[in-house]
C-alpha cells in the first residue's frame, strides 16, 4: 500500500521507525518529560537534520537564553552558529508575561507573526517551540491557555506549513503527559522521555504515546546521549532490565 503522507525524519533513525516512518510533514508534535531528560537535545537533533539538508529552521526559546542552548549544543559537537551565519537557522527568544496572556490571550496571531518575521520571507520547514509550557505557565484560565495554544498550532500549520515540535516539562513522578493536560490533544503525536531507576542505575527511556495516521511501535526503549550523535536509541527497556537482573545472579 502506498504511503499517503509525506514524512519528515526526526534525525533519529530508530525513532523514525517507531513513528512509522517519521513525522508527517506539516503537522505538530509534542515531546514531553521531566526536566533534564533530553527534550531540548531531541528537538535540536530534529532541526539539525533539516539544516544539514539545506532546509530553513526556526528555534524559539521560551525559557532559556539562546546563547546557553547553542553553546550547550557545542558540547555534543553540533555547531548551530555556522547555520546562523549561512542564514538558514533562525533562533530567537520570546517572553510573554502571564499578565499579558490573561489580557491578550486571543492575540495568538501576534506570536505567529513574530515567527514569520524572523523567517524574513523564507520558506521554513521545521520549527521548535521550547518549552511550550513556559508560554502559558501561570495564566490561570484554562480556556484562554487552551485556545491560545490551539490557535498558534493551527496558524503555524496553515500559514507556515512547517513540521513543528513542542517540548513540554512535566513535574517529576507525574503521570500526566503535559503541564496543562491538553497539549497532547492538540498535537498529532506525542513522544515521552523519562527516567527509570533500577537497582542503583538511571536509565533514560523513550516511547511513542500517540501518532495519528501511523502504524507505531509503542515499546519503551532505552536511549543514551552520545557526543556527535545526540540521542541514540538502544534496546527495549525490558531487555536491559533482564540483563541487569542476570548480571546480579
Amino acid at each position: 500500500m502506498t504511503e499517503v503522507y509525506e514524512r519528515v525524519s526526526t534525525g533519529i533513525p530508530k525513532l523514525d521507525q517507531m513513528l512509522g516512518g517519521g513525522f508527517i510533514k506539516g503537522r505538530t508534535y509534542l515531546v514531553t518529560g521531566e526536566t533534564g531528560v533530553g527534550k531540548t537535545i531531541l528537538s535540536l537533533q530534529f532541526l539539525l537534520d533539516g539544516l544539514r539538508q539545506n532546509e530553513n529552521a526556526i528555534y524559539v526559546s521560551l525559557d532559556e537564553r539562546i546563547d546557553g542552548v547553542l553553546n550547550g549544543a557545542l558540547s555534543l559537537g553540533w555547531d548551530f552558529w555556522e547555520y546562523i551565519r549561512s542564514g538558514t537557522f533562525h533562533p530567537f527568544e520570546f517572553r510573554l508575561f502571564t499578565s499579558d496572556l490573561k489580557r491578550f490571550g486571543k492575540e495568538s496571531r501576534a506570536f505567529v507573526e513574530a515567527i514569520e518575521k524572523v523567517a524574513r520571507g523564507q520558506p521554513v520547514s521545521r520549527i521548535v517551540l521550547d518549552p511550550i509550557s513556559a508560554l502559558a505557565l501561570g495564566a490561570g484560565e484554562e480556556f484562554i491557555v487552551r485556545e491560545y495554544l490551539r490557535e498558534i498550532i493551527n496558524m503555524l500549520e496553515e500559514r507556515m506549513k512547517a513540521t513543528t515540535l513542542l517540548t513540554c516539562d512535566i513535574p517529576s513522578a507525574s503521570k500526566k503527559l503535559s503541564r496543562f493536560g491538553f497539549e497532547e490533544f492538540l498535537s498529532s503525536g506525542v513522544i515521552v522521555l523519562g527516567v527509570v531507576r533500577f537497582k542503583g542505575k538511571l536509565l533514560k527511556t523513550i516511547y511513542v504515546r500517540k501518532m495519528r495516521w501511523s502504524m507505531t511501535d509503542s515499546s519503551v526503549y532505552i536511549f543514551e546521549i552520545e557526543p556527535g550523535e545526540g540521542i541514540v536509541i538502544k534496546e527495549p527497556l525490558s531487555e536491559r532490565l533482564d540483563k541487569l537482573s542476570l548480571e546480579e545472579l
